[in-house]
């Protein structure tokens, strides 16, 4: 990948960082206490980079809990209700040299970075502290994949009975919810509306919930 192009996915990112957001309570009001849930700590984001279609596995891993994600570039990836110090590590998939890289954001600021340019090469970033060993697989294992147009700007609001996040990212996008302590609602809301986008809520691998459409999607678990 040319600099320029980097530099560009760069600020693109960086863009994506300004408009994510903490938890905003005002937002809740799907069932039972949900809407009445207390201030968290801004998300964990990983922001995977390359030419976009390459593909990687990545390695992601919290205090508590740890996922493996296989996806393709651009990705974002978030961990919801994050207990730090966390970790990810991204290997390409392709035997070339272009440019893969991720960065961490914690709310709006971005914590780490990692690149590499190696032929089925690894990039790592943590925060948070250091992550001296891999936790445990999460279990429940609860994730949930939105995709649609490429670079769809979407709001969204993730939430269990005691515990809510709002997001703000851009298409494609994968949410892991850490140690739910109780079944799960989420909601997606299109800003640029470019077309139709698909959610779908796993849990250890088994599909729960699903929608497609816009220009907003509810799933519960």
């Amino acid at each position: 990948m040319k600099f320029k192009n980097y530099l560009a996915l760069l600020m693109i990112s960086a863009a994506i960082a300004l408009g994510n957001a903490a938890c905003n309570n005002s937002l809740g009001g799907f069932s039972g206490s949900v809407g009445n849930t207390p201030p968290v700590t801004p998300e964990t984001s990983y922001k995977v980079l390359g030419n976009p279609g390459a593909p990687f596995t990545a390695l992601v891993s919290d205090a508590r809990s740890s996922w493996v994600v296989e996806g393709a570039a651009p990705l974002s990836i978030a961990i919801v209700n994050v207990q730090t110090p966390s970790r990810i590590a991204v290997t390409k998939l392709e035997g070339d040299n272009s440019l893969m890289s991720i960065e961490i954001i914690n709310g709006t600021s971005v914590v780490d970075l990692g690149s590499t340019t190696a032929p089925f090469g690894t990039a790592s970033a943590q925060t948070g502290g250091t992550v001296f060993a891999i936790a445990p697989a999460a279990n429940p294992d609860l994730e949930i994949n939105v995709t649609g147009p490429l670079g769809e700007h979407v709001d969204g609001l993730i939430e269990s009975n005691n515990i809510a996040f709002t997001t703000e990212d851009f298409l494609p996008a994968v949410y892991l919810f850490d140690s739910p302590t109780s079944k799960v609602t989420a909601q997606f809301f299109q800003v640029d509306n470019l077309g139709a986008i698909v959610a779908n809520m796993t849990v250890n691998g088994q599909e729960v919930a699903n929608g497609v459409g816009g220009p907003s999607i509810v799933l519960q678990e």
